[in-house]
């Protein structure tokens, strides 16, 4: 049957087959390490792939976060700057309000307070908007005292001015006897209103009186 001619081919050819199996196992080899390397290839290029990615992704956001980083320290020294301008600004435009204010105690007001006090203001608004709590409370507080000063200057300015002119004169000449009467009513009136006197409005009217026998002035 079949499994005789099997028999009798092996037979016959068994130098050949000896020969061949080397060779055929040799190759079944050769190609199942390719075959496994190749799989194996595979599987590196993919996790080197994956690697490469992981390495990408980490660089990127080390080069996002060193970004962030520059921009919040540019923002901050930007921030920084505009601080020491406005409050530099600040201190001029009070300095300069200040020196108008001081001039209303020697000469009648000309108008310069009014210009003077709007570039305080607009000072004190730009550094409002860039200052921290505590520098926007100091700031405030600038404010206040010039306002204060320039309440001062506006109720007593001229009057002080007036009392330094009138005691500047030579009040005990006779051509000067209104002068002297005026600064009499004018001394009566301070010490009535320093003891809040009863009589303190009609020291008040005796003075304005005075004065105004004072064309001059």
């Amino acid at each position: 049957g079949e499994d005789q001619c099997v028999i009798d081919f092996l037979k016959e050819h068994q130098a050949f087959i000896v020969w061949l199996l080397p060779i055929v196992f040799t190759f079944a080899g050769v190609w199942l390490g390719a075959k496994v390397q190749a799989g194996g290839g595979v599987a590196q290029a993919k996790a080197a792939k994956e690697a490469a990615e992981t390495a990408a992704t980490a660089t990127l956001q080390a080069v996002r976060e060193q970004a962030d980083h520059a921009a919040a320290a540019a923002h901050a020294a930007a921030l920084r700057e505009q601080r020491i301008s406005a409050a530099t600004n600040l201190i001029r435009t009070d300095r300069a309000f200040g020196r108008v204010l001081h001039t209303m105690f020697r000469e009648p007001d000309t108008g310069a307070s009014t210009p003077a006090y709007d570039e305080l203001i607009h000072a004190w608004g730009v550094l409002q908007l860039v200052a921290p709590v505590s520098l926007a409370t100091a700031s405030t507080r600038v404010l206040n005292a010039a306002q204060n000063l320039q309440r001062l200057a506006r109720q007593r300015g001229e009057a002080y001015w007036l009392y330094m002119r009138l005691t500047g004169v030579s009040v005990w000449r006779p051509e000067y006897e209104d002068a002297r009467r005026a600064v009499e009513a004018l001394d009566a009136f301070r010490a009535a209103h320093a003891a809040d006197a009863a009589n303190m409005m009609e020291m008040h009217d005796a003075a304005s009186a005075a004065l105004d026998q004072l064309p001059a002035l």
